[in-house]
């Protein structure tokens, strides 16, 4: 072999090792200063937007409807506004025959509240409680209001009974009650209605709303500012998604996002089989 051969073949070699030196050593950097992948951990269930409710509504015969609702809201730490449930009433739509816009009042009772716990081992499924809730209804006329609501103050107490501020962080609060007057009448209709929820602590946030309806038919979405239709209208903007009992097994379901250009009040559905009670006609608003 002649002495130039034989040098380009050593330099062809010793490229060949150095490539595969250098791959091996960035190849051990790249791993040395990689941040390890974090485990893949499910979020705790009260770890959602920075103010959200959670409704489950179980229609009865005798033209009640059972609630039962949790709030899930962040306190900052200039301190916590009291939890506000306002019960008023709400808009059906329009009298097709007059033009007048129609209400319904529902009215509340059974009225319980507690606080439950945000440790990641208390969820939506299972939650632990912290304790009960003080709560303050007040029926009276408010300024600016010229229709009926009572308004429904929820505060932290302390060993002692008193009332407290609720502390920085985050709470959950879960309340119970019974809506009564909400199965109603209109051109012919007889519905279920239910307010799109009215609760939360007071402080400038994304809202997001989920009902889950025990209900075996359709879910529907009368507008306040037309003529009212029971149809669907759950197609509007604010409604983030809408199930129909029938595309589920557990009820209807719906997840509307708070906008103060929204013209819903109710989400409606149909009665259960075998009621006891007649439905009342909605009123003028």
């Amino acid at each position: 072999m002649t002495r130039p051969r034989l040098l380009l073949l050593i330099g062809i070699a010793s490229t060949a090792v150095a490539v595969v030196v250098i791959g091996v050593i960035v190849t051990a950097l790249v791993l040395r200063y990689s941040a390890p992948h974090p485990e893949t951990k499910s979020l705790p269930e009260h770890a959602l937007t920075p103010q959200e409710t959670i409704t489950e509504v179980a229609p009865r015969r005798d033209g009640t409807v059972q609630i039962r609702q949790r709030l899930i809201f962040e306190t900052p730490p200039e301190g916590g506004k009291p939890v506000s449930l306002w019960i008023s009433d709400v808009g059906v739509g329009r009298d097709p025959r007059t033009g007048n816009r129609l209400a319904m009042m529902p009215k509340v009772s059974s009225l319980s509240a507690v606080e439950l716990s945000t440790a990641d081992d208390s969820t939506q499924d299972s939650p632990k409680t912290l304790g009960e809730l003080n709560i303050d209804v007040d029926e009276s006329e408010q300024k600016g209001f010229d229709h009926p609501a009572v308004h429904v103050e929820i505060t932290p107490q302390d060993s002692d009974g008193e009332v407290v501020q609720w502390s920085e962080g985050r709470h959950v609060v879960e309340l119970e009650y019974v809506l009564d007057e909400v199965f109603v009448t209109v051109a012919g209709e007889d519905f279920f209605a239910v307010p799109v929820p009215a609760l939360g602590n007071g402080q400038l946030a994304q809202k997001t709303h989920t009902l889950d309806i025990d209900t075996d038919g359709p879910v529907y979405c009368p507008a306040d500012n037309v003529d009212f239709a029971l149809g669907d209208g759950c197609d509007a903007e604010a409604f983030a998604r809408v199930d129909d009992a029938d595309d589920s097994d557990s009820g209807g379901h719906v997840v509307w996002r708070e906008s103060v250009a929204d013209s819903h009040e109710i989400i409606a559905f149909a009665p259960p089989a075998g009621m006891t009670a007649s439905p009342i006609p909605a009123s003028e608003r």
